[in-house]
């Protein structure tokens, strides 16, 4: 069995929308494991269950989930979007072997209100108790803040993949000054491992001037930058050359691991 591999998908998503990934990791012989977000899920009241829901809650889902499988070598974590705000909180408890921040969300400490992202969530702000309301954009706005840089014939497809976010993790993330509980804080000192961040010129969701932020923070980081790129990269048109390229990088990692093992 290859190396375990822990996909943390991001807002709106579940972990079926990591199959690109994840199909081009199993070919390569890593053994994936893409697990949905509590309330992440097509059922009727899915936006009702989500809605409360806290990065908290999300992050000890995580770990415990990692605890169940039980591996018998560190895993290598990888997160997009918001995924990449709990890879970096999970790193700090699982002492994973790397971690691949794929155009990911920041932390507490980093102001990530571009314009461009106060735009993309401008409905949900403007909807009453925003905190306390599951969202999800429109066609139209997950087009233009979400999908950009992915074929136009396919952006329906996955927009009807997308599932309702929760208020509460949003606000936690989006707003952390207000959040007196700190939901959205890294330790970044207690991540130990190397850590690959991806970033894209075209992104409106997670802009490459906050990414680049976020990268900063880590002394063994490896920065690599898409300028045509835009946020959805788990399965556009560049996915496969990025998870090979990801995985050129890792092996050194998985041969030095290999050889403390013997």
């Amino acid at each position: 069995m290859g190396y375990p591999v822990v996909l943390v998908h991001g807002m709106w998503c579940t972990g079926a929308s990591w199959k690109r990934v994840a199909d081009i990791l199993t070919a390569r012989g890593y053994d994936c494991h893409a697990p949905s977000l509590p309330a992440h899920d097509d059922s009727t009241d899915q936006p009702l269950q989500v809605r409360r829901k806290s990065l908290r809650e999300y992050l000890d889902f995580l770990q415990r989930s990692i605890e169940a499988q039980h591996y018998e070598r560190a895993p290598i974590i990888v997160g997009h979007s918001m995924g990449g705000l709990l890879a970096q909180q999970l790193a700090t408890r699982v002492d994973p072997l790397a971690l691949i921040l794929l155009t990911p969300a920041a932390p507490a400490g980093i102001n990530a209100l571009t314009p461009a992202v106060v735009a993309a969530f401008a409905p949900w702000l403007c909807s009453g108790l925003f905190w306390r309301n599951a969202h999800k954009p429109s066609f139209a706005h997950a087009q233009r803040y979400a999908f950009n840089g992915v074929p136009a014939d396919r952006h329906r497809a996955l927009y009807e993949s997308l599932v309702h976010e929760s208020g509460r993790a949003s606000f936690e993330l989006g707003m952390w000054p207000l959040d007196l509980a700190r939901a959205s804080a890294v330790e970044a000192v207690k991540v130990r491992c190397p850590v690959y961040v991806v970033s894209c010129g075209k992104d409106r969701l997670t802009p490459a001037s906050v990414v680049r932020k976020v990268a900063r923070r880590y002394s063994q980081v490896t920065m690599r930058h898409y300028p045509e790129r835009g946020h959805w990269v788990i399965d556009d048109e560049e996915t496969d050359e990025m998870m090979h390229a990801i995985c050129g990088w890792l092996r050194p990692f998985e041969q030095r691991n290999a050889r403390a093992a013997r």
